[in-house]
């Protein structure tokens, strides 16, 4: 039956451009930096971004996302060590999700799998151990989409983001270095 569903061709229908400002947070982070002083990657972290996707009828979508996380690396609001860090990932991914056929216009799950950049940045009070490092990385999430009116929704999302391989700061080093989860809850506008 799932496999007659997946082959069925989905009608002629122009697809959705999903704009979603989103807020969030993450949570069980980490970090094998060096000059992670302070070990706040692994504290709960404020989370901004905005996402744009492209989804239709069927079950397949593409998705890209800029994800801002302001003080990754400083631990609560003291910051004694680090006065300022963040990291910003953008990532570019496949959709998939649920048929319109079933879902209708009640909530809509999918899941995401991509891959794109992260970008590391901190700075120590004296500057000794400053980090400045791009590197690739990798998503893998999924959540749920519901329209309050034809162009109006909600998003809840939940992401694993991931640095992979080596990246272009000296103090950085190589593997794997950063990683967190995080939840967000977005606004959807559909054109």
């Amino acid at each position: 039956m799932l496999a007659l569903l997946l082959a069925a061709p989905a009608p002629a229908h122009a697809q959705d451009v999903l704009v979603i400002p989103y807020l969030g947070f993450t949570f069980k982070g980490g970090s094998a930096l060096f000059a992670d002083l302070e070990r706040g990657s692994g504290e709960t972290a404020s989370a901004l971004g905005a996402s744009v996707a492209l989804v239709g009828a069927g079950i397949l979508g593409l998705e890209a996302d800029i994800g801002y996380l302001p003080g990754f690396f400083e631990r609560g609001k003291r910051q004694i060590v680090v006065p300022g860090s963040s990291v910003t990932s953008l990532t570019g991914s496949v959709v998939l999700t649920l048929p319109l056929g079933i879902t209708r216009e009640s909530l809509r799950p999918y899941v995401v799998a991509g891959g794109g950049l992260m970008r590391a940045e901190a700075r120590d009070i004296i500057s000794t151990f400053p980090i400045r490092s791009t590197m690739p990385a990798v998503a893998l999430g999924g959540g749920a989409v519901g329209f309050l009116s034809n162009s109006v929704g909600v998003r809840f999302d939940l992401r694993y983001v991931r640095s992979l391989g080596q990246g272009d700061d000296p103090i950085a080093g190589t593997g794997p270095r950063i990683r967190f989860w995080r939840g967000s809850v977005g606004l959807v506008l559909r054109y």
